[in-house]
């Protein structure tokens, strides 16, 4: 998910994560963290909420230095937009409103139970309960679920959720406009048949994700996305004011177990991150989803503790990194892809982001990610020496572009600062939060360096190295591969590495991250971040949801 995002992670946006978004299942080693930085070590849970909770009222949110990318299931990839689609989706499977680990193991939500899969591993047979309802007062049926499926494939809406179901039966065909709906998506009364072109041991955790949620089957097809529509889980989308706010009300027609206390949110969008902090301090509004300025960390643990009260501090299965453009001269060339690795000073590009803010990486896969081991390829600080004899006395102005946050800010000017040192002259362009991933997803856009993140999907390497990666996977518009790298080997061995299961995938995987990063160098990896959340007081039921890495919005309540 883009950092926070995007899901993928919008990961300059305000500090907070993006782009993606479930918890990890996996072990993993962690890297050293840059001085002056802190990683989130204590043991007290990650939650404020009271054996029961109050319900009722308004609550006020900001969203600053962005808005969302969009509100449509189909093509909302940002952390904050999965966030606020955690509170609003009815999927087949979820992950509960739980802390970890509870919080991060899928189970049934619409289904009746798991699926029933044949010995092949290659169908998937889902029996959807009744009862549910959307919030116009429509039931959910298979077919809601079927419809989101294929609504994604329809290559119109150029959905960056068909790099996850390009495997089902069919798929292809939708995508090269040959048929309207996918031949293995097969939907018999409350029975959905989903039929692969081989075994994906992921298919569980995709399903989880919001694009797949239940979304009516009138909803139209428009590639630029739908703001508001009925939903069928705890809240919905009520409107959407592009660059201005969002709210968000109870669903009255759900009787599911998950919870929801407030009866609407009020989102304020693209507000100032500074004037936001003392909003909160004053009990005017109750948390910002865009994040914390970067010097206010250090000075909320010392006043409230960490995960205590109200600053909390939990770490993300998250890469931040620059992706560098192999489509454009300045970084076709590998060996100035591998200059701007070992010029970027990762320290300073971690220390932007304050205290409590993560550890330093030179790699693809984040720690917590299976298949991840630390191997020290590029160094923790900058080496212009060593980029300058890679470099060759050959470097194309670089075009960078980050977001207009005071940390995207921050880290562009570090950025064209180790560029300069190495002899590249680079110019700034800054976009309002999400706009930058939107801007840079676009086939041929004129950038040579974006400063972004990635946050997991589910727990799979596969969320990383092939949808952010694989070549294939590049089309014209919502674009994940930033790098826009296709090597035609590495697509192979991607593609062989999908077809394995346990240990032996990791494996591969892990070989794939340290090859990719050592030989062809498509990123500049810096940091995997922590999410930094700060809570008004009058604010209860504080949860950090795993498997979303963002607070919960369905657990808030007005005390």
């Amino acid at each position: 998910m883009r950092s926070p995002l995007w899901r993928p992670t919008a990961a300059l946006i305000a500090g907070a994560g993006l782009l993606a978004l479930a918890a990890s299942a996996c072990g993993g080693g962690s890297k050293s963290s840059a001085p002056g930085t802190t990683g989130a070590t204590t043991t007290t849970p990650t939650t404020t909420a009271p054996a029961k909770s109050r319900r009722g009222g308004q609550m006020k949110l900001n969203m600053s230095a962005t808005d969302v990318d969009f509100t449509d299931p189909s093509l909302a990839y940002g952390s904050i937009s999965w966030q606020i689609e955690y509170a609003t989706a009815l999927k087949l499977y979820n992950y509960p409103d739980k802390p970890a680990p509870e919080g991060s193991r899928i189970l049934p939500e619409a289904a009746t139970g798991f699926p029933v899969i044949s010995k092949d591993g290659k169908t998937y047979t889902i029996t959807v309960k009744s009862g549910y309802k959307f919030s116009n007062g429509k039931p959910v049926t298979a077919a809601n679920f079927a419809f989101a499926i294929n609504r994604a494939l329809n290559p119109r809406m150029q959905s960056p959720a068909a790099a996850f179901i390009g495997n089902i039966v069919g798929a292809q065909d939708v995508l090269n406009k040959k048929a309207k709906t996918a031949s293995g998506v097969i939907v018999n009364g409350n029975k959905i048949t989903i039929k692969l072109t081989q075994p994906d041991g992921g298919m569980l955790a995709k399903l989880g994700m919001p694009f797949f949620q239940a979304i009516p089957t009138t909803m139209p097809v428009n590639p630029r996305g739908v703001n508001a529509y009925p939903s069928a889980g705890p809240y919905y989308i009520s409107s959407r004011e592009i660059g201005r706010q969002i709210i968000v009300k109870r669903n009255t027609h759900y009787t599911g177990p998950r919870p929801a206390n407030v009866d609407s949110f009020l989102i304020t969008v693209n507000t100032n991150i500074d004037q936001s902090l003392l909003q909160v301090k004053a009990d005017q509004v109750a948390y910002d989803m865009g994040g914390l300025p970067p010097t206010s960390p250090s000075a909320l643990a010392a006043q409230f503790g960490v995960n205590r009260m109200r600053f909390f501090v939990n770490p993300l299965v998250e890469t931040d990194y620059v992706a560098l453009n192999t489509a454009r001269s300045a970084f076709s060339d590998v060996d100035r892809r591998k200059a701007a690795n070992y010029a970027i000073d990762r320290a300073a590009m971690l220390r932007v982001r304050g205290a409590y803010s993560g550890s330093r990486t030179d790699q693809i896969l984040p720690p917590g990610m299976g298949g991840f081991r630390d191997e020290e390829i590029y160094p923790k600080t900058a080496d212009p020496a060593k980029g300058k004899q890679m470099l060759g006395g050959s470097c194309p102005t670089v075009n960078i572009w980050s977001a207009n946050s005071p940390i995207g800010q921050s880290q562009a000017q570090v950025l064209k600062a180790n560029l300069d040192k190495v002899g590249c002259k680079s110019n700034v362009r800054l976009f309002q939060g999400f706009q930058v991933y939107t801007a840079a997803g676009s086939k041929g856009a004129a950038y040579d360096a974006a400063i972004v993140g990635w946050n997991q999907d589910y727990p799979d390497p596969y969320d990383f190295l092939d949808v952010l990666l694989n070549g294939n996977n590049i089309h014209e518009s919502n674009n994940n591969n930033l790098a826009y790298f296709n090597n035609a080997q590495v697509n192979k061995e991607l593609a062989a590495a999908n077809k394995l299961t346990g240990d032996a995938r990791y494996k591969a995987y892990g070989n794939l991250d340290i090859d990719i990063t050592r030989n062809h160098a498509p990123w500049a990896s810096f940091d995997n971040r922590n999410q930094r959340d700060f809570i008004s007081a009058s604010t209860g039921g504080y949860l950090f949801q795993p498997a979303n890495a963002s607070a919960d919005l369905n657990t808030f309540y007005v005390k």
